[in-house]
């Protein structure tokens, strides 16, 4: 393994704007996996805005937990990470406990699928945009942007806008360490709503940086039960869908769409539209839009504004609407405000079910391997959308089998990332056929 790591200590961020032009290849040759894969690279840097002053300490702080993280999770081989945290503190144990469940997790739920979600190459860049200190306690804010070749294809995967707090300060031999880590990525999200579920928190009221830890709670009994619960949702869902994949490569055209629009979907504008407004290193957003993000994301937002692209008119007729014109919340049949459905995931979801006549036809919850580039996957928790994703590409294997998808989204913004290597496992598939006008 070899691990490439660098600080640039008094650059701004190196990543810059630019605009990513659409691929028009939709379909990608899976690598051979026949033989073991190691990781080729790791490697990292961090940079700061002008503003931001710290310890070289601190950015190897960053750059060593963040190198670590990345090297167990391409490898699928899970270590532990507490050795980056005070864990003689509360906080320090609880996010300690925290990240090592997260990774763990992730760790499970890739090794249960066929695919090989393994890292070829990985490399990150630690953006710090503001840092204040008080008491000897670093308050930091920073973004993480990343490039990943999974072993699963040659198409790399980029990533960016993952927005982590953390505070930083001495331990008990005299080294920076973490007391606190949040990041809002899907798997954190995931175990976020069940600590605090645990300890009698309102998961919508509250933040976990936030709570009250009781003295007594026992750190080991709560994140190996939350962990096994995860696990076995994951490995119910993967089963599932590994039945899916069998399935749809026994006989692919037995899961062709039965419905019918008048207007056919032009998959390579609403792709192409994908491209344009997502970026692996720095986050964009159409300005002629509103950016969810604040109200907790915009990848239903993003998804619309694709589907839109492609020609698919708006719809404010009848009772399932689906139209953008300015936020303000408005089911008037009139071309006037925003319905739930374009930027709530599963109101689009209950309008693509639900909705006759005017407007998206489409199909749902069918087999997902089924996918085309341009239909949307959506990522389900208890029974709830939490997140919309539109596909780019289908990964086959040398023998013309379905392996996985790749799929672009905001929030956190991603190009050509497989769909399978996400922490959330419950997927269901929102085809669209095309739409009518009447």
């Amino acid at each position: 393994m070899n691990i490439e790591k660098q600080i640039d200590s008094d650059s701004a961020s190196s990543v810059q704007e630019s605009e990513t032009t659409a691929i028009t290849a939709d379909a990608v040759a899976v690598n051979d996996i026949a033989e073991p894969k190691k990781i080729a690279l790791i490697s990292g840097n961090v940079t700061t805005a002008d503003s931001v002053k710290l310890p070289d300490e601190i950015k190897q702080l960053l750059l060593d937990y963040t190198s670590d993280k990345y090297e167990y999770a391409g490898e699928l081989k899970y270590s532990p990470l507490s050795q980056y945290f005070n864990t003689d503190s509360t906080y320090g144990r609880l996010y300690a406990g925290f990240c090592n469940t997260s990774l763990q997790y992730l760790i499970y739920a890739r090794q249960c699928r066929s695919a090989d979600l393994r890292y070829d190459e990985a490399s990150f860049v630690i953006n710090v945009e503001s840092a204040t200190v008080k008491k000897g306690i670093y308050t930091i804010n920073y973004t993480i942007s990343e490039k990943i070749a999974f072993a699963i294809c040659d198409t790399p995967a980029e990533s960016c806008g993952m927005e982590v707090e953390a505070q930083i300060s001495k331990g008990t031999d005299g080294k920076y360490k973490f007391d606190i880590l949040a990041d809002d990525t899907d798997v954190n999200l995931l175990i976020e709503e069940r600590v605090m579920s645990y300890l009698g928190y309102d998961y919508e009221e509250y933040y976990l940086k936030d709570m009250k830890i009781p003295d007594s709670l026992d750190y080991d009994k709560m994140y190996s039960g939350i962990l096994k619960k995860l696990k076995a949702e994951a490995e119910s869902n993967i089963t599932e869908q590994e039945q899916m994949l069998a399935d749809y490569n026994a006989d692919p055209d037995s899961f062709k769409a039965s419905k019918t629009a008048k207007h056919s979907y032009d998959r390579d504008k609403a792709v192409a539209y994908s491209y344009k407004w997502v970026n692996g290193e720095s986050v964009v957003r159409n300005p002629a839009y509103s950016d969810y993000a604040v109200y907790g994301g915009n990848c239903q937002n993003y998804v619309s504004q694709s589907l839109f692209a492609s020609g698919i008119p708006m719809d404010w007729s009848g009772s399932e609407q689906w139209k953008w014109f300015d936020d303000e919340s408005d089911l008037s049949e009139l071309p006037t405000g925003r319905s739930g459905s374009w930027s709530g995931t599963e109101y689009f979801y209950e309008y693509c079910n639900k909705n006759t006549g005017k407007g998206i036809v489409a199909e749902t919850d069918g087999n997902i391997f089924s996918a085309q580039p341009g239909d949307i996957i959506q990522y389900v928790v208890d029974g709830w959308a939490h997140h919309s994703v539109i596909v780019t590409k289908v990964i086959y294997d040398d023998g013309g089998n379905v392996v996985d998808l790749l799929i672009n989204s905001n929030t956190t913004d991603r190009v050509d990332y497989p769909m399978s290597a996400y922490g959330y496992t419950d997927i269901r598939l929102i085809k669209i056929i095309g739409y009518n006008d009447k």
